[in-house]
């Protein structure tokens, strides 16, 4: 893949660049009148971010701040790229008011709009697949990670060039390494079946940690084995509830006692209330005996002799027979009442040994629905029983999660630890290729690091203790230094372009590389633009695109002043940028 040109349709947003061989400068330069101010924001970056924009780079305000502000700027504008995949050009149109839907096609016909999922497996397929490659497939996936290797920009607040081998910082080693090794022209299906286990090993394992807080929140358990102790412990007080409620045969029972408690008591009730009426009766049996019995006769005859003599006598002789006959039937009416106050007695008597049996019969109803274990009624003892079986269901439930999880990742971790000994038989097996590479890197090493008498590194360890189990180790003496440090990407990301220039005919042939010089020794720039500039006089197709800025003269001290100087780099500037003369004319 070699890039042809960038432009906006219709024209005017920005100039026009072409693309050519060997170095292409995005060169910031001083204005004369006013050398003092800055050379940033002046649109090197946004730049380069036109060209990641065009090949699908997401376009959000968290993923490109500075190109998402330029939003108002870019509308009604296409951003076009033309390029050359194994000599056929192609062009993609692509816009910020449907970043999702780009134009797509062969330079010389009608392109098409494509949905951006759909067009990124195609351009995978047609820029990343390899011929006769052993490994694991293309995924419409990696399009975008793959591509993020040959374009570094820098972005806000992001790391600069730390790690060559994290060259995503989002994704993990293992991920990485499965890109790494198709990279590298090396068989990926080892790492990708460590990348899919450790992915599956990472969901899991949340999904443990989240069951754990969950039982620890609820039940107050931190852990499996706490949770199994406190199963079984509900277990045996569901079946001595069990038993309990068995052994009285409440379910069954408990409304039947009920009805017959409320019979008895209704009876208890009708007893009192017939007995409280017969004591009541012999109160007034009894009263009714204490009526006087005596009348003063002698009285009432002088009171009526007053009147006559003879009516004195008669009434004194009438009353006579009258208490005479009361008397007689006094005495009749209390033998009477003496034989109703037995009878009401006995009656009350058999009544009170009928409410003292009906008493004893309902007391041991009572006691019948008394539960053991501390069960105070039937109500309660059931819902005891189901509260415990629903607690015993949701701990056993997320109790058998737990278990079946954790012996899922046991199998994971054993699946891990064979993977970790055939990553280490593949080391074996792929030695030769390996140390190809490492002869490849250590060749880029020695053309920009000159006169070193240091040797550089790169190796592929297996069975390593690290998430990736392999590990690739790119080491540069006194590397620690931020110059130093920046290099081992330098280094890495040629010898990667290289080996893929020379061996696909399909993959790009370009690395993007915004401000990897800040901070580096100049006399390893020199070193660099010499060595790409030197492989493109020699015929091979090689792009090597950075931003740089002037920044006084490069004298005699940083080597071979007269191949790299202020007119060179003009001359292999392919865009030149000034506080003056922005990207697109004015400040965003």
């Amino acid at each position: 893949m070699f890039l042809k040109r960038l432009f906006s349709e219709p024209a005017g947003l920005f100039k026009p660049v072409a693309f050519s061989n060997g170095l292409n400068f995005i060169y910031g330069i001083k204005d004369l009148d006013n050398p003092k101010a800055s050379l940033n924001s002046i649109g090197k970056s946004t730049f380069l971010d036109l060209i990641d924009f065009t090949l699908l780079a997401s376009y959000n305000k968290n993923h490109n701040q500075r190109l998402f502000k330029a939003k108002e700027i870019m509308t009604g504008y296409d951003i076009v790229l033309e390029f050359s995949i194994d000599g056929v050009d192609y062009l993609i149109k692509r816009n910020v008011v449907e970043p999702n839907y780009i134009e797509f096609g062969e330079s010389n016909e009608e392109t098409k709009l494509f949905p951006i999922k759909t067009l990124k497996k195609k351009l995978c397929i047609l820029i990343f697949s390899r011929e006769n490659y052993d490994g694991s497939f293309v995924s419409e996936k990696w399009f975008r990670s793959l591509v993020s290797f040959y374009i570094k920009i820098q972005k806000f607040k992001k790391a600069k060039f730390l790690d060559p081998i994290k060259f995503i910082q989002e994704l993990t080693e293992p991920e990485l390494n499965v890109y790494h090794f198709y990279l590298l022209g090396l068989d990926n299906q080892i790492p990708f079946r460590i990348w899919e286990k450790r992915v599956h090993q990472k969901n899991i394992s949340s999904t443990i940690k989240e069951v754990s807080e969950y039982v620890d929140q609820k039940y107050g358990l931190p852990d499996l084995k706490q949770a199994q102790l406190e199963t079984n412990r509900l277990r045996l007080e569901i079946k001595k509830l069990s038993n309990a409620i068995d052994k009285f045969e409440l379910g069954e029972q408990y409304e039947d006692a009920e009805k017959e408690a409320n019979k008895l008591t209704e009876k208890i009730k009708s007893n009192l209330y017939q007995n409280y009426v017969d004591h009541d009766k012999l109160k007034s049996y009894r009263e009714s005996f204490a009526l006087p019995s005596k009348l003063n006769t002698r009285r009432i005859k002088s009171m009526y002799s007053e009147i006559s003599e003879d009516l004195g006598l008669k009434i004194k002789e009438t009353l006579a027979e009258a208490i005479a006959f009361r008397k007689k039937l006094s005495q009749s009416r209390q033998e009477f009442l003496e034989a109703e106050i037995v009878k009401i007695q006995e009656h009350i008597k058999t009544r009170d040994k009928i409410i003292s049996d009906l008493e004893k019969e309902r007391a041991k109803i009572f006691y019948f629905l008394s539960a053991q274990e501390a069960i105070t009624d039937l109500t309660e003892a059931f819902y005891n029983l189901s509260e415990k079986k629903n607690q015993l269901s949701d701990l056993d439930s997320n109790t058998k999660l737990l278990l079946d999880l954790q012996k899922e990742l046991n199998e994971i971790n054993g699946e891990l630890e064979n993977l970790k000994n055939q990553s280490i038989d593949y080391v074996n097996r792929f030695s030769e290729r390996i140390m190809q590479f490492a002869e490849n890197f250590d060749n880029v090493y020695q053309e920009i690091y000159i006169n070193q008498n240091e040797e550089s590194q790169f190796s592929l360890f297996g069975g390593t203790r690290k998430k990736g189990i392999f590990e690739l180790d790119i080491s540069l003496p006194d590397m620690f230094g931020k110059g130093k440090n920046q290099g081992r990407t330098l280094v890495y990301d040629l010898s990667i372009l290289i080996e893929n220039i020379v061996n696909t005919s399909n993959f790009p042939n370009f690395l993007v590389h915004d401000g990897i010089f800040d901070g580096v020794d100049k006399a390893h720039f020199i070193s660099v633009c010499k060595f790409v500039q030197n492989l493109a006089n020699s015929g091979t197709k090689i792009q090597y695109i950075t931003t740089i800025n002037e920044e006084g003269t490069l004298d005699e001290k940083f080597g071979e002043k007269d191949f790299v100087n202020s007119d060179f780099i003009e001359k292999n500037s392919i865009l030149t940028l000034s506080p003056k003369d922005k990207l697109f004319r004015q400040n965003f």
